[in-house]
């Protein structure tokens, strides 16, 4: 999982990745060492949140079933399940007035592009939520941060 700093995804930024509040941070997800001619990585879920936990009960969603949160008009899904990365913007926001860290995690897999059901339509409003078929392979979750607000 790699922050960038500009929209072209040309610039990533190195070592420590300090923020202002609202501004629109460029997120590429890539999976390394696998067929770009047979897989796709699809994004399940993306969410942030204020310690590095995963699981923590404060969480903030971005990403929902392959799709921006719906509630979230921050949230861009710029590319999801049509190569070996997936990318996605939003705005830098923060959980409290004493949290000044974000950390983001994703829930992804791995697609057959063969099935040509690797990628959503997100515009449409109804989210496909199907069955995993043989199309389905390797899942993982990764995490990056802190996001730090400056």
């Amino acid at each position: 999982m790699i922050p960038y700093q500009d929209d072209e995804f040309t610039r990533a930024f190195t070592g420590r990745v300090d923020a202002e509040l609202d501004q629109e941070m460029h997120v590429e997800v890539r999976v390394e060492g696998v067929d770009s001619r047979q897989f796709a990585l699809v994004m399940d879920t993306c969410w942030a949140t204020p310690v590095n936990d995963p699981d923590y009960s404060l969480r903030w969603d971005l990403i929902l079933s392959e799709c921006p949160n719906p509630i979230d008009d921050t949230v861009d899904l710029l590319q999801n399940g049509v190569s070996t990365s997936s990318r996605f913007s939003f705005r830098m926001f923060i959980f409290t007035a004493n949290s000044t860290r974000l950390y983001l995690h994703c829930a992804v897999h791995l697609c057959l592009l063969s099935s040509n059901r690797c990628s959503t339509d997100c515009s449409s409003g109804h989210q496909r939520r199907e069955g995993r078929s043989l199309d389905f392979h390797d899942s993982a979750s990764i995490s990056m941060g802190p996001l730090v607000l400056s």
